[in-house]
């Protein structure tokens, strides 16, 4: 067992498994493809990325999400920020049918431009393509 796993609290058959295989993540909930994104990043050493709550907070006397109006508060901001390797991590999750608001795309635009690792995930697969490239000579054809 690798020494960075024996530090996360032991094998991965200790771990709870997912309820899917990754590459049948096309068909998931937006949440489901984010937690399986979290959980796959955070087993990775040098990596640690977290849920980026931008929803605003939920009223339950208004019964409604409240905006924050914070001048601070970066709207389309990723759902997933972390660090891989020393630099920043922005991942915008979403389903296959899903479609980006222009102020997410915008956000993506510039954290790019600044050095960050930024993309759109509509599966586990789309992270490990960016983060674990395979080389064309080593793919297999199909």
């Amino acid at each position: 067992m690798s020494d960075w796993l024996r530090k996360r609290g032991g094998s991965r058959e200790s771990k709870p498994k997912s309820t899917v295989l990754a590459n049948d993540s096309r068909d998931l909930k937006e949440k489901d493809i984010e937690k399986l994104i979290l959980e796959w990043l955070n087993l990775l050493p040098g990596c640690k990325a977290w849920k980026n709550k931008s929803m605003g907070t939920y009223d339950p006397v208004r019964k409604c999400f409240r905006a924050n109006h914070s001048k601070f508060s970066e709207k389309g901001s990723s759902d997933i920020i972390g660090i891989w390797q020393g630099k920043m991590l922005c991942i915008e999750v979403k389903t296959k049918r899903g479609t980006l608001r222009p102020e997410q795309k915008e956000f993506l635009e510039t954290m790019g431009k600044l050095g960050a690792i930024s993309l759109v995930a509509r599966c586990l697969e789309d992270v490990i393509d960016v983060l674990c490239p395979v080389p064309r000579s080593v793919r297999t054809a199909p």
